[in-house]
């Protein structure tokens, strides 16, 4: 180090000790979180004398959180979605919107507030979110000479497609279905039959989980399966969906917002489509929320709703280029709901009409582990599909008990 250098870092350490330090936990990394640093420089930029300590706690972030909970030494500000089993220890945010004319919730996409309430009370403020669609493989459909699905598609008609684009033989899949799902993202299979997890009740799963609708449905993506239509995605070999789906080994499948990032890293030609109904109900896809949250022990309350606030408006929104914009004014500015690669997932965002699980009982992370092992054995043929789920079904209850 240079005697000058020495001097420069010397002058600046006591104003750099000074200045107001703001921690804002995090779970992203990579790209995410360089996104994120940029987003606290520039709010560092319109408040002199803050910093904001971002802290990347990556797979280890619920574990870290709790523990500075348990301290009572927690970020000021963090991203957040368990909201009903964390909100005990955040802030109410209620009193600070209502007060607060800049924050707009009408200019959010409509349904995202509610995954950061719990009994009446909010707790976070949307900064992501992403619905369920279908991608399919552009190139696939072309060389098979088929049209691309059509919004208004059918299960029947992604089975009538996929005996078209498949070639067991040769390890080609019209459909690729993921048979170790996160059981939060198989929710929208079972609402799109009417059927669901856990009743509206949040204790009963019995007659939910393993209703004739549920069952149903099971019984038709098992049909794929069986007939060679469809890949099992997250086992053995179809463990990497990506490789596969460029590739050309797998026409379509079902995924998030994320995917299509890796797709364009890809050069790949994709498209995507709504979720197809089922037995003429109209199709309905999980949302996926990320928030941010206060933490009810911060000494500085002001200054977390300061960024929280900032990290929600429109200009934080558009540094945001791998989240899809939870504000309405960004999406209609950048055009996004007239792009087709983007369009459906506004469109099925809006069609959850069910409440997710986690939402309804903050002790569903018991049950899940259960319902999650229930649809592996299902998709893995080992047993009769409605005594699987019976048996999975009371297991489910008692834990939540």
């Amino acid at each position: 180090m240079t005697k000058r250098l020495f001097v420069l870092l010397a002058l600046l350490a006591p104003l750099w000790a000074a200045a107001q330090v703001l921690r804002f936990a995090t779970w992203d990394g990579s790209e995410n979180l360089d996104i994120q640093r940029r987003i606290a420089a520039t709010f560092e930029q319109r408040h002199p004398g803050v910093r904001v300590q971002v802290e990347a706690y990556g797979g280890g972030f619920n574990q870290k959180l709790s523990a500075s909970f348990g301290a009572r030494n927690p970020p000021d500000v963090t991203m957040m979605w368990n909201f009903p089993l964390y909100h005990r220890v955040l802030e109410p945010l209620d009193a600070w919107q209502a007060r607060d004319p800049a924050f707009d919730a009408a200019d959010m996409v409509p349904g995202l507030l509610r995954f950061a309430t719990v009994d009446s009370r909010l707790y976070g403020v949307p900064a992501g979110f992403t619905s369920q669609v279908i991608y399919y493989n552009k190139d696939m459909f072309d060389r098979a000479g088929l049209a691309y699905p059509r919004a208004d598609w059918r299960w029947e008609d992604l089975r009538a497609l996929s005996q078209k684009l498949s070639r067991p033989s040769a390890k080609v899949y019209g459909y690729g279905l993921d048979v170790a799902p996160d059981p939060y993202d198989f929710q929208g299979y079972l609402w799109s039959a009417g059927g669901r997890m856990l009743g509206a009740d949040g204790r009963t799963v019995q007659g939910e989980f393993d209703s004739s609708q549920s069952q149903a449905m099971f019984t038709m993506l098992l049909g794929l399966l069986d007939q060679g239509l469809a890949a099992t995605l997250g086992v053995g070999d179809g463990k990497n969906q990506r490789q596969l789906f460029v590739a050309d080994r797998v026409a379509m499948l079902m995924d998030g917002a994320a995917f299509r990032l890796e797709l364009a890293q890809d050069g790949k030609r994709y498209g995507v489509a709504p979720l197809p109904s089922f037995q003429g109900r109209p199709a309905q896809s999980v949302v996926s929320v990320s928030s941010l949250a206060m933490a009810r022990d911060s000494k500085q309350k002001e200054l977390a709703w300061q960024f929280i606030k900032f990290y929600s408006s429109a200009e934080a929104v558009r540094l945001r280029q791998g989240d899809l914009p939870v504000l309405l004014s960004v999406a209609r500015e950048l055009k996004l709901q007239e792009d087709p690669l983007v369009q459906p997932f506004y469109a099925m965002a809006l069609s959850m009409q069910e409440v997710p699980a986690f939402l309804l009982n903050p002790r569903w992370t018991r049950a899940s582990g259960v319902v999650r092992d229930a649809i592996q054995e299902v998709f893995l043929k080992k047993g009769d599909v409605q005594q699987i789920l019976a048996r999975a079904a009371l297991k489910a209850e008692r834990k939540l008990q």
